[in-house]
């Protein structure tokens, strides 16, 4: 019987564990500038990807993560299995734009975050 319970306790706090751990995940909405002058924007979990296809050209992912105040941004290349990190860059939350050093170039802008 006591083992028992300490089973069901020990499952009900991983379980709280992972749903305070979802909850906790930011959105950072991110503008990517592309190539023929658009500017789509991307709200992604922090930690996911969001992707952009370019026709003719290839699909990106970006992948950000913040701290301080800064989103730190992967850039991959979608088209490729497995997917390859291709840049990162560092782009202040609110600030302006940062220039990718991939072909194409993207300019990447951390327009603000949401908490949950």
């Amino acid at each position: 019987m006591l083992r028992r319970l300490s089973i069901v306790m020990a499952t009900l706090v991983a379980l709280t564990c992972v749903a305070l751990t979802a909850q906790e995940r930011r959105s950072i909405v991110l503008e990517i500038g592309l190539p023929n002058g658009a500017a789509p924007q991307l709200r992604i979990l922090e930690g996911g990807t969001g992707t952009v296809d370019m026709p003719k050209v290839g699909k990106f992912g970006f992948v950000p993560t913040l701290k301080d105040g800064t989103a730190s941004v992967e850039v991959f290349d979608m088209s490729q299995t497995p997917h390859r990190q291709i840049d990162r860059v560092e782009a202040a939350v609110g600030g302006g734009a940062v220039q990718s050093n991939t072909k194409p170039q993207f300019g990447i802008r951390a327009v603000s975050v949401t908490t949950p």
